[in-house]
């Protein structure tokens, strides 16, 4: 114990913190470690957050805030926009809180989660609780390169109504779905009237990842929009999503019909579409 009563910093892990000089320190204790193929894959247990699920020193999510990342991820392109979604392509989402929120759709009748780290599913399942119902018959879990596969016969012989990238960040394993051939891949495997979303970042740390993945959009889909929604783990504030439409009309800023969550609720997903007046001029500048 330091002479302020703060626990002595080797008490405690840390965070990677990208080269922004902030880190998220946990008081937490260590339940499950392994190196898998990919990646260094750390569960721990905390007093106030439950379960938490790291990757590569990142923390991915945990059990007290995981229903706001997914649900707002999943629900606002499932119930934004006019199509009623039927078949749905979701890139990483180990954890199985993505898989679990799409599911609760009635109009869903094909899943296909495509997960690079066959290690993150099996310690999630067991360690982290969010609950994943991969014995559903609509699933099909491919462990595998989304980028392989979305570029594939197969993912284009069955278009799809909406595609949801939970990836991890730009590195590592998940380098490769940032790229401008990814993307152009998702696009081609949608339906003409389909939708991309993905994570980019939490703009007040991460400045140029949210105009990036913007920019980058724009070079594969016909009209882009933002959102955004406040998950408490991922120090910064906000968290922009990124939708990319197939459609030069498409929008997903009024729900189509009454739903409500732990978090998500129609009025959050219209609220989700007015945009801090910074976000507005780095998106303007463009």
């Amino acid at each position: 114990m330091s002479q302020s009563g703060i626990p002595e910093a080797a008490q405690w892990w840390h965070e990677f913190d990208f080269g922004a000089g902030i880190s998220l320190s946990l008081d937490a204790r260590l339940l499950h470690e392994e190196r898998t193929e990919y990646q260094l894959l750390q569960v721990f247990e905390h007093a106030r957050l439950g379960r938490v699920l790291a990757l590569d020193g990142i923390i991915q999510t945990t059990q007290a805030d995981e229903f706001i990342y997914h649900e707002m991820m999943a629900h606002v392109p499932l119930l934004g926009g006019s199509r009623v979604p039927r078949r749905v392509l979701i890139v990483g989402g180990g954890d199985g809180g993505m898989l679990r929120e799409v599911l609760l759709h009635a109009s869903i009748e094909r899943v296909v989660m495509v997960e690079i780290d066959r290690a993150v599913v099996e310690a999630c399942a067991k360690h982290v609780e969010i609950h994943g119902d991969y014995d559903d018959p609509r699933v099909e879990l491919i462990f595998g390169d989304a980028s392989a596969y979305v570029a594939s016969d197969p993912a284009r012989a069955q278009p799809f109504d909406v595609v949801i990238v939970d990836s991890t960040d730009p590195v590592g394993p998940g380098e490769v779905l940032f790229t401008d051939a990814f993307l152009a891949d998702v696009a081609a495997c949608l339906v003409r009237d389909g939708v991309m979303v993905r994570q980019a970042g939490v703009p007040f740390l991460q400045r140029e990842e949210m105009p990036a993945a913007v920019t980058q959009a724009r070079r594969a889909f016909a009209a882009v929009q933002v959102y955004r929604a406040a998950v408490p783990t991922y120090h910064g504030g906000d968290m922009a999503f990124v939708v990319g439409h197939r459609s030069e009309s498409g929008s997903l800023a009024s729900p189509r019909s009454e739903r409500t969550g732990r978090y998500y609720n129609p009025r959050i997903h219209s609220a989700a579409f007015a945009l801090p007046s910074d976000w507005d001029r780095a998106l303007s500048a463009l």
